[in-house]
């Protein structure tokens, strides 16, 4: 009979209870801690109506948003207005600013599954990371939003100007002074603005006063006026909102946290906007702030992004590290910006103008169009068949495609209103576009490194967002216009006017939150388990190993020598 000594029984006794918070550990922590996390994060109000904890840090992101601006300055204007000169751009140093955003008014559903706000930003001009030796007072000259815009718009068929208007409307622009470039400051191009003599006219009391009594309140300017009294491109922005939001709290199914349900009431957007239903599309959470839990690199990740118009999605790029925090990487892919693509298709730049702006677009060497067979059996539109014998390459149904890379701005940033500018959104440099595109103007120089436009990176457990970078250029196309005197030789090109460089991180307070949460508590409960298993395992040997030592030592012990009398 195995007999234990009292120290043995003791260390028994612990070797058992290491083994079983071990395997209670090892079986419940991995239950019970998703639960935990997905109840954290969802958005929901406590019994007194206030904010819980994530609802408080989506309404109020813990976050630091410095958005730099490099602008193009065209240096040889005139070269281009009469010579038909190629842009030559030079870009400036960056200008920066301090973005921060706050959601207000939220309420919640009746069944707390979705959840309203409006979003509020904010811009305020840093000198920290502004360059020493830039002012928001230096001057720059880019293309003319206004002036370029209209010109192209007299001769748009939608508006059916009759000629004789035409050439009144063209004679107006040159007596206004709409030039094809403007020169103005720096802060007066993005957030003061500057007076523009087309707006001025088209927003003036004898504009208005003549529209009531000769056109019944529509106003007789037969082109479109940007609604705007200045013009600048966040003229107006700063303490304002986008549309209205409602979104998934994520109650019903933590996955869909921050999902859009509408934007400004629609669950889609406008057919003028885009004309295909997946262009149109509004999917995932706004600007890609939130995602599902439990990512993989698999994963691809919808994004709508209204300021852009339109909706991304995010593919996994690299892993990192970001504060300490191991992090997955995504990105959005060249997929996304090309417009030539099948599924893009909608993206496509409309070119009412029918400017061939890159002839030598796309490269078809082995074309022959002697060897067309059946032009009518092939749909010209598709990506794959460009280069066809019986395509025409870049000319497809009446007009010109521009290349990949870049797609028109189709309404006013963030708002359900018809586009102010004749703009045009890329990444920097025209990273994704074919050299073709980047070569038709001197001083770009597009690197993956700091060009890339839109990168997440997200704490994989959880989905929280670590650290974005967030990139977009802002480019016009110039076109010559028949009837407009100063634009008739201008060099048909579409030039890049700015970029942005947004780098967004979190405060440090939340940054130790994540890292508590999802690296130090995950490490800790492993070493736990791990550890008090070895410890069972060890201290139950332990006493093992004296039994057997204790047994064989009796078994081999020289019995007593019998008395003798």
């Amino acid at each position: 009979m195995i007999q234990f000594r009292k120290w043995e029984i003791v260390t028994i006794v612990i070797a058992v209870l290491c083994l079983i918070v071990s395997i209670v550990t090892w079986s419940i922590f991995p239950v019970i801690f998703p639960k935990m996390v997905a109840e954290n994060l969802q958005f929901s109000q406590k019994s007194d109506k206030s904010l819980g904890y994530s609802a408080y840090m989506m309404a109020n992101p813990p976050m630091k948003n410095v958005m730099r601006f490099f602008f193009f300055n065209v240096t040889n204007p005139d070269e281009m207005i009469y010579e038909g000169a190629k842009p030559r751009l030079v870009e400036t140093k960056a200008y920066a600013v301090i973005e921060s955003e706050q959601k207000r008014y939220l309420r919640w559903s009746d069944d707390g599954d979705q959840i309203f706000y409006q979003n509020y930003k904010k811009y305020i001009i840093s000198d920290e990371y502004t360059c020493p030796e830039c002012s928001w007072d230096d001057i720059v000259t880019i293309p003319n939003p206004t002036g370029i815009g209209a010109a192209a718009n007299i001769y748009d068929p939608q508006y059916n100007i009759t000629p004789i208007a035409q050439k009144i409307l063209a004679f107006g622009l040159l007596l206004v002074g709409e030039y094809p470039f403007v020169s103005h400051s720096v802060k007066e191009i993005l957030f003061d603005g500057y007076n523009d003599a087309l707006l001025t006219i088209g927003h003036s009391k004898i504009v208005a006063f003549l529209s009531g009594i000769l056109n019944g309140g529509k106003s007789i300017i037969p082109i479109p006026i940007p609604d705007m009294p200045r013009l600048g491109f966040f003229q107006g922005y700063n303490n304002s909102r986008d549309e209205e939001y409602w979104i998934r709290s994520g109650k019903n199914d933590i996955n869909r946290l921050g999902e859009i349900v509408t934007w400004a009431n629609q669950t889609s957007l406008p057919q003028s906007w885009w004309p295909t239903a997946y262009s149109r599309s509004i999917r995932g959470s706004d600007s890609g702030s939130f995602c599902k839990m439990h990512l993989n690199k698999g994963d691809e990740l919808p994004f709508f992004q209204s300021f852009m118009c339109r909706s991304f999605t995010k593919t996994f790029l690299a892993e990192t590290v970001v504060h300490g925090i191991p992090s997955y990487t995504f990105s959005v892919p060249y997929e996304d910006y090309d417009t030539t693509s099948d599924v893009n298709i909608g993206f496509r730049y409309r070119n009412i103008e029918k400017v061939n702006y890159y002839p030598d677009w796309p490269s078809c060497p082995d074309r022959n169009p002697s060897k067309c067979v059946d032009p009518h059996t092939v749909n010209c539109a598709s990506q794959k068949n460009l280069c066809h014998n019986c395509c025409n390459m870049s000319y497809v149904d009446g007009t010109y495609l521009v290349p990949p890379g870049i797609f028109p701005l189709v309404c006013y940033p963030g708002r359900l209103q018809p586009t102010p500018f004749a703009v045009m959104y890329s990444p920097p440099h025209f990273l994704y576009s074919p050299p073709q595109m980047i070569n038709s103007v001197v001083g770009l120089n597009p690197n993956n490194e700091t060009h890339r436009p839109m990168v997440y990176s997200h704490e994989p457990y959880s989905g929280a967002v670590t650290e974005v970078f967030y990139r977009l250029q802002v480019s016009m196309p110039v076109m010559k216009s028949r009837g407009v005197l100063q634009n008739r030789d201008i060099t048909e090109s579409i030039i890049p006017m700015f970029w942005e460089d947004s780098h967004a991180v979190l405060f440090d307070y939340t940054y130790d939150k994540i890292w508590l949460g999802f690296v130090l508590v995950p490490k800790l409960v492993d070493g736990i388990k791990y550890s008090l298993a070895a410890l069972g395992v060890v201290l139950l040997l332990l006493v093992a190993m004296f039994q057997f030592r204790r047994r064989r030592n009796t078994k081999f012990e020289p019995a007593d020598e019998p008395e003798r009398f």
